[in-house]
């Protein structure tokens, strides 16, 4: 009965070492990989509010599936700011996706939706100012209230634009034409998301990748995301509730989700509602948890 108890408390002394050393690991690693070039690990040269066409390249997944497809289409395809996508696919491919026969009043109602989001984005902000100075009590509930009363009819007025641009969409044609990287038409920009390989040692503790947007017409890379993690396996902090996450959500240095970025360069109100960080995450899950329990 002794012996066992000691071979319990020994095996639990060893995985509790190994544990703290991961951990200690995964720190050290990722404070050294965070200070070395590319710095700053995020940044954003200009936005752009008319993209026209993009093609995105994952080559950490790798590749777009149809499940995948659809959910972007359905976020970022408006038909108008956005009238080409292109997406790499599994099988090394590329799927090209447009709407044929656009009418105008679609056109005119997704440009009129946009300038509602937009002026819903700007008494957003007047709002979250106003409630922050009456919290500290420098405005009265009165003068809160005007402003409160303007966002809600802005925010309004584009939740009921937004609909009918949702509903009139499901009306457009969608083309889907599959082709190859070399033979699919030029873009204005690429989004191009790369895993970025550290060493062996580092690969057991730290997961990084990189997103890079570049104007095709000039060739200028105008934002670049690396974002490093922590594996949950080498934090302090394991996973038992979701039980599903591949790395610890908080990155140690970059943005948040790998396609994060592109939300905040492509300024088209669709790509705002996109859950990104949930599409990461469970892109990457499918990939390194349920691959490796087969």
């Amino acid at each position: 009965m002794k012996k066992s108890l000691l071979v319990l408390l020994l095996t639990l002394i060893t995985s509790i070492t190994l544990y703290a050393s991961d951990v200690i690991l995964s720190n050290t690693l990722g404070a050294y990989y965070c200070a070395q070039e590319p710095n700053p690990k995020t940044y954003i040269k200009h936005t752009v509010e008319e993209p026209i066409s993009i093609y995105w390249e994952d080559n950490v997944y790798p590749g777009f599936d149809e499940a995948d497809s659809k959910l972007m289409v359905s976020n970022y395809l408006d038909g108008v700011h956005l009238q080409t996508m292109a997406l790499n696919t599994h099988d090394g491919k590329v799927k090209v996706y447009s709407y044929a026969h656009v009418p105008q009043g679609y056109i005119d109602l997704v440009k009129e939706g946009y300038a509602a989001t937009k002026e819903a984005q700007k008494k957003h902000a007047l709002f979250e100012d106003a409630w922050n100075k009456y919290r500290v009590k420098e405005w009265t509930k009165a003068e809160f209230d005007v402003v409160a009363k303007d966002y809600g009819q802005a925010n309004n007025e584009r939740e009921s634009l937004t609909k009918q641009i949702e509903a009139a969409k499901t009306q457009l044609t969608l083309v889907i034409t599959e082709t190859t990287k070399d033979q699919m038409p030029q873009t204005n920009y690429t989004v191009k998301i790369e895993e970025i390989h550290f060493s062996e040692l580092a690969h057991k503790v730290i997961y990084s990748d990189e997103v890079k947007i570049t104007d095709n017409r000039t060739k200028e890379v105008v934002a670049y995301n690396r974002r490093i993690m922590q594996l949950y396996s080498a934090t302090l902090m394991p996973d038992l509730a979701i039980g599903n996450r591949y790395y610890y959500p908080e990155p140690m240095c970059g943005e948040v989700g790998y396609m994060e970025i592109d939300r905040k360069v492509f300024l088209v109100p669709g790509f705002a509602g996109m859950k990104h960080l949930q599409f990461d995450e469970n892109r990457l899950y499918q990939k390194y948890v349920k691959k490796a329990t087969k």
